[in-house]
């Protein structure tokens, strides 16, 4: 028997529920009726017992008698939330609660009270009755229990969590504001301890109920969709890609129940409005005026808040009884605390849930709704509300265990999630323009528009161009020599002067596009959109502070594209590159500066990749000897986080030495210069091969993989694979060419099966075609022993055995 059925049924008699109630559960008598009624209050725990044996009963009598109910629930209630102190400073006593509730079946009495059904109808004779108030109040004391005894029992979590009846239960009563917040609680718990992800479209109603749900109901219930649409049903919380890739062979031919969550609530009309109203809703709190902290707005509202509290409360208590005080307000001060923090948390549910509706199969329509929505001008205003700088020369007590840098308060969960929300919107979007304001805006498609106007001048008289420079080599005396380094003030001169402008545009080998046109209420108003803002409060920060990765990783989704040099101009005019370059030169490295130095290299890469006026820009910085020695020490220690740098570097350099003017500067390049020999990218190879392996790829250094593979590949392009081949099997370093074809043999695996978002990433940062990813891949991979171009070739007896077991 379903509980479908049950819950919708509304049963005239309770004889006719209990049936259906004992083949639901499986739950009648307890053996608890066999202990005589004086004899509980000899037993530990006595009065949880017998409050237990009296709702056993009272919800097998014909009629409920639901003022005995309700008075043993709340004693059941009031037993589980004593304070700690209660328990002489131990949960002992606390944890025996739960053991012998759950022991004598109490779990399944508390189930069996929220199926009572409310028919609306009076259950007695008493004109007084008030079955229908009793009911809610029932169901809203029952799931506080349940909540309670799950929080400090998983194993009763775990058990509810795999019960489809229980959790369809639960549903229903999210249909009563009573027992709405409380049921939503209970589920988010559910659905964590949970092996398996929920499916949202077998709950009967629910996207009627999601269809009502506005403001604060919604955000709400935004924890259970960040449960349920997460990919938390494929990955199972694995982070080595290997073990991933095997969960994800046995469950190919399944649809993940994460894409079919959302494209349930994705059809749900007005949830995508809603949803982003909400994020996005102003006014923002707590502000005051002339507070420059974060802390102290939250600080000034606390303290408003608890005067509030303290003058609610009688003075003839205060005044008469003290530890009543005492015993008071510490409970009222948590309470209020948390209904201050209610609503922040509330936002942070909605943000992160706009955000993960951005990574699944629907993202593109996802962008389109997102876009005549309003959202990043919306979110714009909102950023101008963060207090992003930390203000380090005011001290300010900390909590227990957190160092003196330590940057948590209220808000940084919001501000993580915002910045994960503006990555999500614009990678790989075209809609990623609206970041700028429509000023902004022109100033991208003027540079668009020259490149387009030079690019298509230069393909005109580009004989004519060459034929010139080679006759009138001898005469420009004015120009730096090849083998000359420019000066700082030189370098300086050249970045800022018009005439050299016009030379880096010849940066890329494919044909330029305009921007396309947005409407201009879509984009961010005022003089700043939000992208400038975003790069101004990365230049603010401390080199040391987390939000730099977040930053960071904001501005490399919008520069990723298949053309964004004009994105890149704009940027640099902006100060980016110079402020990157130099956190990157007063970095000192520490465990807590891996992510942020990662961010910092991976967006350096993408801000120079192809461009010669950010090379050069980058040569003027790193003018001096001492400069870039420091620079490239740091880039090789630290080779599994500046691998994407590294990327960027052999990828450009291979371009500007396949293009006419743009030779001379790759081959007088500081920068370029550390790619520019067969040698240099071999120990590249080579430390990049020998750092992983396939049982410890993760997804933080896959990158180290492709970028190995890049530089085979324009081996590869150039007819040189053998010499990097044999320069692997020759090495000091043992077993490189069994590794490295192990790695090759999982990258099939994992990148040619259901990666289409990974494969066109792949596409649009190298400008390389994945057919000649994958082209190159099968050749290195191939058992041919004849074939120079095979690792196989390569390979002795002992080193086959070695790539057969991997």
């Amino acid at each position: 028997m379903s509980s479908r059925y049950l819950i919708k049924k509304r049963y005239q008699n309770l004889s006719r529920y209990r049936f259906y109630k004992k083949e639901l559960s499986g739950h009648d008598t307890n053996a608890i009726y066999m202990v005589p009624e004086e004899g509980l209050t000899f037993i530990p725990h006595g009065e949880i017992l017998k409050a237990l044996r009296i709702l056993e009963r009272a919800i097998h009598l014909t009629e409920l008698n639901m003022p005995l109910i309700m008075a043993q629930m709340k004693t059941i209630q009031t037993t589980l939330t004593v304070g700690q102190e209660d328990f002489l400073g131990e949960n002992v006593s606390l944890n025996d609660v739960i053991c012998v509730i759950n022991r004598h079946d109490g779990i399944k009495t508390l189930v069996s009270l929220l199926m009572i059904p409310d028919s609306g109808e009076r259950c007695c004779k008493s004109d007084n009755c008030d079955h229908v108030t009793t009911i809610g109040n029932l169901h809203a004391i029952t799931l506080n229990v349940l909540n309670r005894l799950t929080s400090h029992d998983n194993a009763i979590g775990s058990q509810l969590s795999e019960s489809d009846e229980v959790l369809q239960i639960l549903f229903a009563m999210m249909g009563r504001s009573e027992t709405y917040t409380k049921a939503v609680t209970l589920i988010e718990h559910l659905l964590i301890l949970r092996k398996s992800t929920l499916q949202l479209n077998t709950i009967p109603g629910l996207d009627r109920l999601i269809g009502k749900l506005d403001g604060e109901f919604l955000a709400n219930f935004c924890s259970i969709l960040a449960v349920t649409i997460s990919d938390l049903d494929v990955y199972e919380n694995k982070t080595l890609l290997y073990e991933q890739s095997k969960l994800r062979s046995n469950i190919k031919s399944l649809s993940p129940l994460r894409d079919i969550n959302q494209e349930f609530v994705l059809g749900i009309s007005e949830f995508l409005p809603r949803l982003v109203n909400f994020a996005t809703k102003l006014p923002y709190e707590p502000r005051y005026e002339g507070r420059t902290m974060e802390v102290d707005h939250w600080m000034r509202l606390i303290e408003e808040s608890m005067s509030d509290v303290i003058s609610q409360l009688d003075p003839t208590l205060i005044e008469s009884s003290a530890d009543a005080v005492e015993r008071i307000l510490p409970h009222t001060v948590l309470n209020q605390i948390e209904s201050l923090a209610g609503p922040m948390l509330q936002r942070v549910e909605t943000v992160y849930v706009l955000g993960l509706l951005l990574l699944g199969k629907h993202r593109k329509e996802v962008q389109a709704q997102l876009a005549q929505l309003r959202l990043i001008p919306r979110l714009s205003q909102l950023f101008d509300l963060f207090i992003w700088k930390c203000e380090t020369y005011q001290e300010r007590v900390r909590v227990p265990g957190h160092l003196s840098s330590c940057e948590c308060s209220p808000e940084v969960a919001l501000k993580i999630q915002f910045l994960r929300l503006v990555h999500s919107f614009c990678d790989q979007s075209e809609y990623r323009y609206l970041m700028l304001t429509p000023t902004e805006y022109r100033e991208v498609c003027s540079i668009s528009a020259a490149k387009v106007l030079l690019h298509e001048s230069t393909t005109t008289t580009s004989t004519s161009t060459t034929h010139d420079s080679s006759s009138g080599s001898g005469s420009q005396g004015s120009r730096t020599p090849t083998n000359q380094t420019p000066t700082v003030q030189e370098c300086t001169s050249s970045c800022q002067s018009s005439t050299s402008f016009s030379d880096m545009l010849l940066t890329t080998n494919t044909s330029p596009q305009m921007p396309i046109e947005f409407p201009m209420n879509q984009m961010c108003s005022g003089s700043k959109g939000l992208l400038s803002k975003i790069v101004d409060a990365l230049k603010r920060e401390t080199t040391g502070s987390t939000f730099r990765f977040w930053f960071s990783r904001a501005i490399e989704s919008y520069l990723r594209s298949a053309n964004p040099y004009a994105d890149q101009i704009f940027l640099l005019r902006r100060g980016l590159l110079k402020h990157l370059a130099n956190s990157l030169l007063l970095c000192e490295v520490g465990p807590s500066q891996k992510e942020v130095l990662q961010s910092t290299f991976d967006l350096l890469g993408e801000l120079l990749k192809f461009n010669v006026e950010a090379y050069r820009r980058l040569d003027c910085i790193i003018s001096t000897e001492a400069r870039e020695k420091k620079l490239f020490r740091l880039v090789t220690k630290n080779l599994v986080d500046s691998n994407m740098l590294v990327r960027s570097l052999v990828l450009s350099n291979d371009l500007f030495t396949r293009e006419g003017k743009a030779v001379e500067f790759a081959t007088k390049s500081r920068t370029l210069k550390h790619v520019s020999s067969f040698k240099q990218r071999l120990d590249f190879l080579v430390q990049l091969t020998k750092t992983i392996s396939v049982d410890s790829l993760t997804q933080e250094n896959v990158s180290c993989l492709n970028t190995s593979l890049v530089i085979l590949m324009l081996a590869h392009r150039h007819s040189e694979l053998p010499l990097y081949l044999d320069g692997l099997r020759s090495h000091l370093e043992p077993h490189l060419l069994p590794n490295l074809r192990s790695l090759l043999l999982f990258w099939q695996t994992h990148y040619l099966h259901n990666k289409d978002k990974d494969c066109n990433t792949l596409q649009r940062s190298s400008g390389i075609s994945f057919d000649f990813w994958r082209e190159t891949v099968a050749t290195l991979v191939a058992e041919n022993k004849l074939s120079p171009e095979c690792i196989f070739h390569y390979l002795s007896p002992e080193d086959v055995s070695l790539s057969r077991m991997s």
